[in-house]
């Protein structure tokens, strides 16, 4: 779970996620009212994520159910669960499928989850992953268990993450994971961007 500096707690920052957060799915008008497409499905989604999250953070405890129960609706429908305060700002579903993340866990700013991704408690016990900042979790990744993720590391689709990697911007894969390369989430992201 995030700390308390981390979550949503006033309006300004509901509406600084909010903007960062559903530009990156362009989808307006009917699209958006019918709920016709993956991105207007992930939009809706992610709005009524931060203002569930917002009002039980301030303490508006009719609101927060208001937006809570259509939250519940729409994860339960899409098997996207992800529960309050354990994303920072930033977070980006590539995909509407089947997402679980702990309770427990704590997921920093500006990372991207595909479809079939766990991250869990392991062992029988309640610790949950720490995931830093800028990951790419591939499709079907599984981070287990009290392990630590840096920032920038992209992880493989189907890896098994069951242990730490606190090298930043790196790429790991496989079952269980180990690091496959030096060119992590925020290296691929400037190449692709310079050409």
């Amino acid at each position: 779970m995030l700390e308390k500096s981390k979550r949503i707690n006033t309006k300004k920052d509901l509406k600084d996620w909010l903007s960062v957060e559903i530009s990156r799915y362009k989808i307006n008008g009917i699209k958006y009212l019918l709920q016709i497409t993956e991105g207007a499905i992930l939009k809706k989604h992610q709005i009524l994520l931060r203002k569930a999250e917002f009002h039980y953070n301030t303490g508006h405890k009719l609101r927060y159910l208001f937006y809570y129960v259509r939250l519940l609706k729409i994860q339960s429908k899409y098997s996207l669960h992800i529960p309050l305060n354990c994303c920072a700002k930033g977070l980006h579903l590539m995909h509407v499928g089947p997402i679980l993340i702990n309770g427990n866990a704590s997921i920093d700013e500006f990372c991207s989850i595909h479809i079939g991704t766990g991250i869990v408690a392991g062992g029988g016990t309640d610790f949950a992953p720490t995931i830093g900042q800028h990951v790419v979790l591939g499709i079907g990744a599984k981070i287990v268990g009290g392990v630590h993720v840096a920032d920038g590391i992209a992880i493989g689709a189907n890896a098994v993450v069951t242990k730490d990697f606190l090298e930043p911007d790196i790429a790991i894969a496989g079952v269980p994971a180990k690091k496959i390369s030096d060119n992590g989430s925020r290296t691929w992201n400037m190449k692709k961007l310079q050409g």
